[in-house]
């Protein structure tokens, strides 16, 4: 009778010992991938018991992973109740066959993965998306914003555009997230209606060089709920833009790209739609040519909190990044968060003019500031030191009377990329900011959310 009461006390610390090793493993294997998931179910009974726990399957990640065969995978996480799938930065062929071998067989096999709710798609062609619209219709969240061209050495052009059918995407009713994106640019051959997409909120239609004939009446079936919306090639998109964008008054967030070529025709319109949406509060322009217009509309908007802005620099920097300046103290009361874009091509240009300049001051036609370029190269920008009056609504320009009396229209100033940081801080005393340097192709891939924590 003592001898057993004498044993519970240990049994029960034992339990209460192995529980809290079978707690701690779990927390341990959550941070595995899913090979090394596997590797450890093999060790023996009891880590095979921990690593097939459904709680460690519900969110799959293929990160550094190279899946063999698509069925077995399929079968093992239906029966592990898998709702979200993430193949980013999975493994996979390098060889054109072997490649479209791989993603056949994941569409053939995916199509019994009736549990999915969302699915992160790297690198696939697009007819995967397409098979994955047509044979999952419960998902909610579906991204693919790295669609690849698997034959980029039989086309003839390595950037051939892809062609994307959506025909299907209106038997998705539960979808809330849909990203789609190309390196190499989509065409979009068919677009559905989404009137039955009523619980869609985020909207990511970019790197889009070709819209359908009827795209405006689809994008005006679109739910008013939409909440977060990006949007490119802006200079393939029409004048009704400005229109179907009034129609989502609960916008949050919005991101327009490539703001370039016939943009200028209907950019004005755009950014009053823009400065009435009450909810938006998050913008970012990427590639956006700065003219006066664009200028005169974005001083406005004082609802934005938070802005990313990334100019073309398609001509005259110096008066670009005078536009953006001006803009920027008239936000200055308003925003709270601020990133401003300098592609390296812009800085490498001014550092050759810098020097050109040092060599023949007299044959440029500019007045230089050059107190702020004892900093390395490829770390300077121009700004112009003085812009003409902006003329009013039926002003006229006035003739110039001396010869020279626009020369204070020619001085600039070249200033350091810290400078520049400083002016905007001290500009911005309530604000978060930020100037990051970026080559030209990889604008697109910037975005605040990775730039502040607490958006």
């Amino acid at each position: 009778m003592n001898g057993s009461l004498k044993e519970m006390p240990s049994h029960m610390a034992f339990m209460e010992s192995f529980n809290h090793m079978v707690k701690a493993m779990r927390y341990v294997f959550s941070h595995l991938k899913v090979q090394e998931l596997l590797s450890a179910s093999r060790v023996c009974t009891a880590w095979h018991i921990i690593a097939m726990n459904r709680l460690l399957w519900q969110n799959v990640r293929l990160k550094n992973s190279m899946v063999y065969d698509w069925n077995k995978f399929v079968e093992t996480i239906n029966n592990q109740g898998t709702v979200s799938l993430d193949s980013r930065r999975m493994l996979m062929p390098s060889k054109v066959d072997e490649f479209e071998n791989f993603w056949l067989r994941f569409s053939i096999a995916i199509k019994k993965a009736t549990k999915l709710k969302t699915i992160e798609l790297y690198r696939c062609p697009t007819h995967v998306v397409e098979d994955i619209i047509y044979s999952l219709p419960q998902l909610s969240v579906l991204n693919a914003t790295s669609l690849k061209n698997p034959n980029p050495k039989d086309s003839k052009n390595s950037n051939e555009i892809m062609t994307l059918n959506l025909g299907y995407l209106g038997q998705l009713t539960n979808l809330t997230e849909l990203r789609l994106k190309s390196p190499c640019g989509l065409k979009l051959s068919v677009l559905p209606s989404f009137d039955k997409l009523i619980n869609l909120k985020t909207l990511a239609l970019t790197s889009i060089k070709s819209f359908p004939v009827d795209w405006s009446s689809s994008m005006e079936s679109i739910s008013t709920g939409l909440e977060f919306l990006e949007i490119g090639d802006c200079s393939f998109l029409s004048k009704d833009f400005a229109r179907l964008l009034k129609r989502f008054n609960n916008l949050t967030s919005l991101r327009l790209e490539n703001c370039v070529g016939k943009w200028e025709n209907f950019a004005q319109d755009v950014f009053i739609v823009i400065r009435n949406l009450e909810k938006l509060r998050i913008l970012e322009l990427i590639n956006i040519e700065f003219s006066s217009s664009v200028e005169d509309e974005l001083e406005k908007c004082f609802g934005i909190k938070a802005l990313l802005i990334i100019p073309a620099y398609v001509s005259q920097s110096a008066t670009t990044n005078c536009h953006v300046i001006d803009c920027l103290k008239k936000l200055s009361k308003t925003l709270t968060h601020l990133v401003w874009g300098l592609t390296h091509e812009l800085l490498r240009v001014t550092d050759t003019f810098i020097a050109q300049y040092q060599q023949n001051q007299h044959s440029i036609g500019y007045n230089l500031e050059l107190s702020h370029t004892k900093e390395p190269g490829n770390n300077h920008i121009p700004i112009l030191r003085t812009r003409k009056p902006r003329l009013r609504p039926g002003e006229e320009p006035v003739a110039e009377k001396e010869k020279d009396k626009d020369t204070a229209d020619n001085n600039v100033d070249i200033l350091s990329v810290s400078a520049l940081e400083k002016l905007l801080e001290t500009m911005m005393l309530g604000a978060k900011t930020k100037v990051i340097k970026i080559p030209f192709k990889g604008t697109t891939r910037v975005n605040l959310a990775e730039q502040f924590n607490d958006l």
